[in-house]
């Protein structure tokens, strides 16, 4: 996948804290479907500092989370995985860029969300906020994937 890379040995101890620490939230599952008429476009403050998950996430596993630190730094629970990212924040443009993972084996759907997950992130070009859910949108405004605020 495109900018994935994996951590280096020395920053295992940092990828653990981050994978134990978002131990605690729920995640996401992409959706098919085109954007609906709410506006593109996305105002930074309203998604930061948040931590956000799926709306659709199963009940029977951990789901993927998306948090963002600032207008720079996105970080999460990617389905097997913890990762990190920078992040272009914008009024009209998102992307999501050098994404980081730990590199954990875990079982295929697991994997298979994961995957996804990732080729989400990277193919995410805007963002917007219709009625509390957090929605990332490709280049053609189509869903990517749909998060709701940690509670």
């Amino acid at each position: 996948m495109k900018n994935q890379k994996s951590i280096q040995p020395w920053s295992y101890g940092m990828a653990l804290t981050l994978t134990a620490f978002m131990a605690c939230v729920t995640g996401c599952v992409p959706v098919g479907y085109s954007a609906s008429s709410a506006p593109a476009g996305l105002d930074p403050s309203a998604v930061t500092p948040m931590t956000w998950v799926d709306v659709a996430a199963p009940q029977d596993r951990k789901p993927v989370s998306l948090s963002f630190q600032d207008g720079h730094r996105a970080s999460g629970f990617a389905g097997c995985n913890g990762y990190s990212s920078q992040v272009d924040l914008g009024a009209q443009a998102v992307s999501f860029k050098v994404i980081v993972t730990t590199r954990m084996l875990c079982e295929p759907e697991a994997m298979d969300t994961e995957q996804r997950y990732i080729k989400a992130l990277d193919a995410t070009r805007s963002a917007r906020i219709d009625k509390g859910v957090l929605e990332l949108l490709d280049g053609q405004r189509k869903v990517l994937w749909r998060f709701k605020p940690l509670t």
